[in-house]
């Protein structure tokens, strides 16, 4: 039970900035959030578990400590690079073609 509370935590401490993200500043709802991130998602997912292998494999001390620490990066790294993608969308329609 432990392990499972451990990934929840985890899991929200990884994917929250990045719903953040979609659900405040674009004032998405959730089925186009989840079109809009899903592959964000996945790779955020597949990204801290690699960082926390190589962590782990590297000898870190603190594991509960770099584990945290990775999520929570990963987790504002995705938000800022789906903030980003909105920006990037919105100045795009802001654009008047000629």
């Amino acid at each position: 039970m432990f392990a499972a509370v451990v990934i929840l935590v985890l899991a929200v401490a990884l994917l929250a900035p990045s719903c953040t993200v979609l659900f405040l500043f674009n004032r998405m709802t959730f089925g186009r959030a989840l079109k809009a991130a899903w592959r964000v998602w996945i790779a955020q997912i597949i990204a801290s578990i690699l960082l926390v292998v190589l962590a782990d494999r590297l000898g870190l001390l603190n594991p509960a400590g770099y584990t945290l620490a990775i999520c929570v990066l990963v987790g504002f790294a995705g938000a800022f690079f789906l903030r980003s993608k909105s920006n990037s969308r919105a100045s795009a329609s802001d654009q008047k073609p000629r």
